[in-house]
């Protein structure tokens, strides 16, 4: 009986400090009101930049990552008679350095396409080119500071034949 009466009594206090808890409420100010914070989400958008003088379609030369870095990025036209352009992160030893990692398409009439690729691997993104060739950057910003062009090459239009 000595024993159940301890039990007991901390069994209601329990009970009673998870009621007060989700019954209490902040003491509101006269006249004020309370607002809803939201919830912050993160949402890949692209941004097409027309350009005066037009973007160039011609690759530049690439930089290669430091060997103690490697990542691997890869580049494809989705299928035939498509136009989207698909970037995948392939991941590599040195993933863990990566921050950032831009796309940018340039189209044949000068305007360009970009977009954020998350550094994790599998992660793709999809950028619309046109039916034409188009230039595809791939940029990777390390840790460091440092900033690699690891992708520049043209990707046409693939039809059947």
């Amino acid at each position: 009986m000595k024993f159940k009466a301890p039990f007991l009594e901390a069994l209601v206090l329990v009970i009673l400090l998870f009621t007060a808890g989700c019954t209490s409420s902040a003491p509101q100010q006269p006249g004020s009101t309370q607002v809803a914070t939201p919830i912050q989400t993160l949402a890949v958008s692209t941004t097409t930049l027309p350009t005066a003088s037009g973007g160039s379609t011609q690759p530049g030369p690439t930089d290669t990552l430091p060997s103690a870095t490697p990542v691997s990025v890869s580049v494809e036209k989705a299928g035939t008679y498509s136009t989207t352009i698909i970037t995948t992160f392939d991941g590599g030893k040195g993933m863990s350095a990566v921050s950032k990692i831009d796309v940018r398409v340039t189209r044949p009439d000068g305007s360009v396409v970009t977009g954020p690729l998350k550094p994790l691997k599998g992660e793709t993104i999809e950028l619309e080119g046109t039916r034409g060739t188009d230039r595809v950057e791939v940029i990777i910003l390390m840790n460091t500071g440092m900033q690699y062009k690891v992708v520049d090459q043209q990707m046409p239009y693939k039809t059947r034949g």
